[in-house]
Protein backbone atom coordinates (compact mmCIF):
# COMPACT_ATOMS: atom_id res chain seq x y z
CA UNK A 1 0.00 0.00 0.00
CA UNK A 2 1.39 3.24 -0.71
CA UNK A 3 1.05 6.43 1.10
CA UNK A 4 -1.46 7.97 -1.36
CA UNK A 5 -3.91 5.01 -1.15
CA UNK A 6 -3.80 4.86 2.78
CA UNK A 7 -4.58 8.78 2.27
CA UNK A 8 -6.98 8.05 0.29
CA UNK A 9 -9.11 5.15 1.58
CA UNK A 10 -8.52 6.12 5.70
CA UNK A 11 -10.22 9.69 4.71
CA UNK A 12 -13.30 7.11 3.07
CA UNK A 13 -13.48 5.89 6.64
CA UNK A 14 -13.17 9.02 8.38
CA UNK A 15 -16.00 10.46 6.40
CA UNK A 16 -18.39 7.71 7.50
CA UNK A 17 -17.23 7.68 10.95
CA UNK A 18 -17.98 11.53 10.99
CA UNK A 19 -21.24 11.06 9.54
CA UNK A 20 -22.79 8.04 11.70
CA UNK A 21 -21.18 10.63 14.80
CA UNK A 22 -23.11 13.60 13.38
CA UNK A 23 -26.22 11.12 13.38
CA UNK A 24 -25.85 10.37 16.89
CA UNK A 25 -25.29 13.80 17.84
CA UNK A 26 -21.24 13.38 18.55
CA UNK A 27 -18.95 14.51 15.17
CA UNK A 28 -16.41 15.63 17.18
CA UNK A 29 -15.96 11.64 17.68
CA UNK A 30 -14.52 11.40 14.44
CA UNK A 31 -11.46 13.93 14.69
CA UNK A 32 -9.71 11.37 16.70
CA UNK A 33 -9.11 9.29 13.50
CA UNK A 34 -7.33 11.80 11.68
CA UNK A 35 -4.41 11.16 10.40
CA UNK A 36 -1.10 12.89 12.14
CA UNK A 37 2.59 12.46 10.38
CA UNK A 38 5.99 12.76 11.62
CA UNK A 39 8.38 15.24 10.74
CA UNK A 40 10.17 15.43 7.76
CA UNK A 41 13.24 14.68 10.15
CA UNK A 42 12.69 10.92 10.44
CA UNK A 43 13.61 11.06 7.13
CA UNK A 44 17.52 11.47 7.89
CA UNK A 45 17.31 8.88 10.57
CA UNK A 46 20.09 6.66 9.11
CA UNK A 47 18.79 3.61 11.68
CA UNK A 48 14.66 4.34 10.46
CA UNK A 49 13.54 1.97 7.43
CA UNK A 50 13.52 5.17 4.36
CA UNK A 51 10.26 3.23 3.07
CA UNK A 52 8.63 3.00 7.04
CA UNK A 53 9.97 7.02 7.55
CA UNK A 54 8.54 7.92 3.71
CA UNK A 55 4.86 6.54 4.81
CA UNK A 56 4.86 8.29 8.65
CA UNK A 57 5.78 11.18 7.08
CA UNK A 58 3.21 11.35 3.80
CA UNK A 59 0.58 9.50 5.16
CA UNK A 60 1.24 9.02 8.61
CA UNK A 61 -1.32 7.22 10.51
CA UNK A 62 -4.43 7.81 12.89
CA UNK A 63 -4.04 9.94 16.34
CA UNK A 64 -6.22 6.93 17.55
CA UNK A 65 -8.63 4.59 16.56
CA UNK A 66 -9.85 1.05 17.01
CA UNK A 67 -8.66 -1.38 18.02
CA UNK A 68 -7.71 0.83 21.28
CA UNK A 69 -5.21 2.16 19.61
CA UNK A 70 -3.16 5.96 19.68
CA UNK A 71 -0.37 7.10 17.35
CA UNK A 72 0.29 10.24 18.03
CA UNK A 73 3.62 9.41 19.37
CA UNK A 74 4.72 9.73 15.87
CA UNK A 75 4.64 13.50 15.92
CA UNK A 76 7.38 13.81 17.97
CA UNK A 77 9.86 11.56 15.74
CA UNK A 78 8.97 8.64 16.21
CA UNK A 79 11.61 8.59 18.91
CA UNK A 80 13.50 5.59 20.29
CA UNK A 81 12.05 3.86 22.86
CA UNK A 82 15.34 4.35 25.75
CA UNK A 83 15.15 8.00 24.70
CA UNK A 84 11.14 8.38 25.42
CA UNK A 85 11.26 6.54 28.52
CA UNK A 86 14.72 8.45 29.39
CA UNK A 87 18.17 6.00 29.68
CA UNK A 88 18.09 6.43 33.20
CA UNK A 89 15.19 4.34 33.63
CA UNK A 90 16.84 1.25 32.34
CA UNK A 91 20.00 -0.74 33.18
CA UNK A 92 22.98 -0.62 31.13
CA UNK A 93 22.02 -4.14 30.02
CA UNK A 94 18.55 -3.40 28.32
CA UNK A 95 20.07 -0.46 26.49
CA UNK A 96 20.97 -2.35 23.72
CA UNK A 97 18.61 -4.64 23.64
CA UNK A 98 15.68 -1.66 23.14
CA UNK A 99 18.33 0.81 20.83
CA UNK A 100 16.39 -0.53 17.65
CA UNK A 101 12.57 0.31 19.02
CA UNK A 102 11.15 3.48 17.98
CA UNK A 103 7.45 4.30 19.57
CA UNK A 104 4.44 4.82 17.12
CA UNK A 105 2.23 4.80 19.44
CA UNK A 106 0.34 2.89 22.63
CA UNK A 107 -2.38 0.36 22.96
CA UNK A 108 -5.32 0.69 25.37
CA UNK A 109 -3.11 -0.49 28.26
CA UNK A 110 -0.11 1.78 27.84
CA UNK A 111 2.28 -0.32 25.75
CA UNK A 112 4.02 1.08 23.02
CA UNK A 113 3.48 0.19 20.06
CA UNK A 114 6.85 0.08 18.38
CA UNK A 115 8.93 -0.61 14.90
CA UNK A 116 11.75 -2.22 15.28
CA UNK A 117 14.89 -1.36 13.44
CA UNK A 118 16.50 -4.27 13.48
CA UNK A 119 14.22 -6.10 11.87
CA UNK A 120 13.10 -4.26 8.97
CA UNK A 121 10.68 -2.39 10.40
CA UNK A 122 8.49 -5.51 11.78
CA UNK A 123 5.65 -3.61 13.94
CA UNK A 124 5.42 -5.13 17.77
CA UNK A 125 4.24 -4.43 20.88
CA UNK A 126 6.15 -4.38 24.24
CA UNK A 127 5.00 -5.07 27.81
CA UNK A 128 6.02 -2.11 30.07
CA UNK A 129 4.78 -3.97 32.57
CA UNK A 130 7.89 -6.29 32.73
CA UNK A 131 10.51 -3.56 31.36
CA UNK A 132 10.00 -4.32 27.85
CA UNK A 133 10.94 -8.12 27.73
CA UNK A 134 7.49 -9.19 25.96
CA UNK A 135 7.14 -8.38 22.61
CA UNK A 136 4.20 -9.59 20.54
CA UNK A 137 4.11 -9.11 16.81
CA UNK A 138 1.58 -6.57 15.08
CA UNK A 139 2.45 -6.35 11.60
CA UNK A 140 5.42 -7.38 9.19
CA UNK A 141 5.81 -3.00 8.66
CA UNK A 142 4.28 0.46 8.92
CA UNK A 143 2.13 -0.56 4.95
CA UNK A 144 0.50 -3.76 6.58
CA UNK A 145 -0.35 -2.10 9.52
CA UNK A 146 -2.25 0.56 7.88
CA UNK A 147 -3.74 -1.78 5.92
CA UNK A 148 -5.21 -3.77 8.86
CA UNK A 149 -5.97 -0.07 10.42
CA UNK A 150 -8.53 -0.36 7.13
CA UNK A 151 -9.60 -3.65 7.63
CA UNK A 152 -10.89 -3.13 10.89
CA UNK A 153 -12.75 0.05 10.42
CA UNK A 154 -14.01 -0.94 6.88
CA UNK A 155 -14.80 -5.17 7.31
CA UNK A 156 -16.90 -7.07 9.82
CA UNK A 157 -14.68 -7.71 13.06
CA UNK A 158 -15.34 -11.62 13.05
CA UNK A 159 -13.46 -11.22 9.38
CA UNK A 160 -10.52 -9.76 10.13
CA UNK A 161 -8.26 -12.51 10.08
CA UNK A 162 -9.07 -13.83 7.05
CA UNK A 163 -9.05 -10.49 5.35
CA UNK A 164 -5.22 -9.88 6.80
CA UNK A 165 -4.23 -12.95 6.04
CA UNK A 166 -4.48 -11.74 2.94
CA UNK A 167 -1.40 -9.04 2.74
CA UNK A 168 0.29 -10.01 6.02
CA UNK A 169 0.02 -13.93 7.33
CA UNK A 170 2.03 -13.69 10.34
CA UNK A 171 -0.12 -10.34 11.78
CA UNK A 172 -3.53 -12.92 11.19
CA UNK A 173 -1.90 -15.39 13.43
CA UNK A 174 -4.11 -16.38 16.41
CA UNK A 175 -1.07 -15.20 19.14
CA UNK A 176 -0.24 -12.29 17.19
CA UNK A 177 -1.20 -8.94 18.91
CA UNK A 178 -4.09 -7.15 16.76
CA UNK A 179 -6.30 -10.25 16.42
CA UNK A 180 -6.38 -10.69 20.23
CA UNK A 181 -7.12 -6.54 20.26
CA UNK A 182 -10.08 -7.18 17.33
CA UNK A 183 -11.41 -9.89 19.64
CA UNK A 184 -12.14 -7.45 22.36
CA UNK A 185 -14.16 -5.62 19.86
CA UNK A 186 -16.78 -8.25 18.97
CA UNK A 187 -17.06 -9.56 22.50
Amino acid sequence: MTANNFITRWDAVVTQERAEATAAGVPEIADDLRLVNAPPALLTVPAFPSDAAHFLVEAGLPWSCAPFLSFEAITRGPIPLVQYYGAQQFPPSDLSRLAPFYILGFDGAGDPLCLDSSRDGEIVALDHENRFQTRKFVSSNIATLAEALLVVHTKPHEDFVEHVQAFDPRAAEPSAFLPLQVRMLID
